[in-house]
């Protein structure tokens, strides 16, 4: 599953400025390679963060969207796992009874 993202300083600015960079946002380019690669995660919620701020927004921001999409996403799946489980499944009751009046069903005792 994967590390958990605790606080907005989880998606870091080396983060912030490979994805800018992607995105062609940042005029210069890193040279050489970079020693810190964004994890695919984190960089899907730094670019929804830098589409739904524009791009002048400064990297604190990006940071603080980002997380705030991040649990905004685990909150949303949080409750369809729960919805999945509580209520999402109803019985008729005339079935349950035929179930459990049926002959032809063994039950142990």
């Amino acid at each position: 599953m994967g590390k958990l993202i605790t606080s907005p300083a989880s998606f870091k600015t080396c983060y912030i400025a490979e994805v800018k960079e992607e995105m062609g946002i940042l005029k210069r380019k890193l040279r050489k390679e970079r020693k810190i690669k964004a994890p695919q995660k984190y960089k899907r919620y730094i670019k929804m963060a830098i589409e739904s701020l524009g791009e002048g927004a400064s990297y604190k921001e990006i940071q603080q969207e980002a997380y705030r999409l991040y649990c905004q996403e685990m909150e949303e799946k949080k409750r369809s796992r729960i919805g999945k489980y509580f209520g999402v499944f109803k019985a008729d009751k005339d079935l349950v009874d035929k179930v459990v009046l049926n002959k032809d069903i063994y039950y142990e005792t």
